[in-house]
């Protein structure tokens, strides 16, 4: 009896933990003071040339638009395509940022942050090389702020960084 009652009360209480996941929708303003400069992903091809793609201390305004719904979320960057990510935690093969090569991105939430893991060939020729990238977004208490901690892992580096966005 006490276990369907806790079944019960479980199952009753499941719309709740789904009003509770964090909604990322909204207009944000990336913080160059509290931000890290984002690395030059492709220094070995420019070397000298400002890393940040004006992801840096001296940047420029950065707004990015995040549309969420119950199953997926559309990112809108001036400075990389549209991206799309379905929320169901499953592996989904799509195109790179280059245009060039297809990587398998997965996305989902895990409490109140969510978690976007892509693999993708990397280097010269596709396939010779794999780059792991993995970006953790999480709300303030208040969600006026948006951390996005990012890792790149690939053969030749491994690199961290955070991003903070405060809600326009």
């Amino acid at each position: 009896m006490k276990k369907q009652f806790l079944m019960t009360l479980g199952i009753a209480c499941m719309p709740l933990l789904a009003l509770a996941a964090p909604d990322f929708s909204g207009t944000w303003v990336r913080d160059n003071a509290k931000s890290d400069t984002v690395p030059n992903h492709m220094y070995w091809l420019t070397r000298g040339v400002d890393g940040g793609a004006g992801r840096g201390p001296a940047g420029g305004e950065v707004l990015i638009t995040v549309q969420q719904s119950a199953t997926g979320l559309k990112i809108g960057d001036p400075q990389k395509p549209l991206r799309q990510y379905a929320l169901d935690g499953k592996p989904h093969e799509q195109t790179a940022d280059t245009g060039l090569v297809k990587a398998t991105v997965s996305a989902s939430l895990h409490g109140d942050m969510l978690v976007v893991a892509t693999t993708q060939p990397y280097g010269g020729m596709p396939g010779n090389a794999t780059l792991q990238t993995r970006e953790v977004w999480a709300l303030s208490a208040d969600g006026k702020s948006l951390t996005v901690t990012t890792t790149r892992d690939s053969p030749a580096v491994k690199q961290a960084y955070k991003e903070i966005y405060n809600r326009k």
